[in-house]
């Protein structure tokens, strides 16, 4: 008698169970973990990664540090808007023979970003093109290289994974460079490549 209670009660618990599973699955009262996944409003990210240079430029410039900081703003879960300020500097590659205390070559730039996911999923392939200004302070005299102000077309793409409110973002540009007088006009110019990663918050 106790064993036929005992298997009705358990079959009343499956039963019951998977009666909840269905609700939670269906009620948005519980949520899926892709709904807790804050993919739309106000994203703030921050981190760095490396820099380079094509082109003329890769012949004067060493590939050096970067950083930054993007406020952006996702109106659906695909499509974004960014405004970002990055930072980076350079070293003069030693065979040039220059040599001064600290970085060589500044840049600081602002940059308005478009992006478009390539899924709606919370770990989401992107692609990414805008436009941005540069202001590069050149502190090695005489290397052929001056202080200069220019304008950039950056394109590329990147992974961002979002985890509640959580946000991490992976990506790779290239930079178009126009308007350029940074380098001297007897060799030829250059492109400007970035990969970083940052991390920040989607609310």
């Amino acid at each position: 008698m106790k064993g036929k209670l005992f298997a009705g009660a358990l079959v009343l618990s499956l039963v019951g169970g998977a009666a909840l599973a269905k609700d939670a699955v269906e009620d948005p009262a519980y949520p899926t973990e892709q709904d807790r996944s804050v993919m739309r409003g106000v994203t703030v990210t921050a981190g760095g990664g490396i820099e380079g240079y094509t082109g003329g430029l890769s012949d004067s410039l060493a590939i050096g540090p970067t950083w930054g900081v993007t406020a952006g703003l996702k109106p659906s879960k695909v499509f974004g808007l960014e405004l970002g300020y990055t930072g980076a500097t350079n070293e003069l590659r030693s065979t040039l023979g220059f040599d001064v205390n600290g970085a060589d070559v500044v840049r600081n730039s602002g940059q308005v970003v478009a992006t478009v996911g390539l899924t709606s999923t919370p770990v989401q392939p992107y692609l990414l093109g805008g436009i941005g200004l540069n202001w590069y302070h050149v502190r090695a005299t005489g290397s052929g290289l001056s202080d200069d102000t220019s304008g950039n077309i950056p394109l590329g793409g990147g992974v961002r994974a979002y985890l509640g409110h959580f946000t991490a973002d992976a990506r790779l540009d290239y930079n178009i460079m126009f308007a350029d007088d940074l380098v001297n006009r007897s060799t030829t110019g250059g492109g400007r490549y970035t990969g970083t990663i940052s991390v920040g918050s989607t609310f």
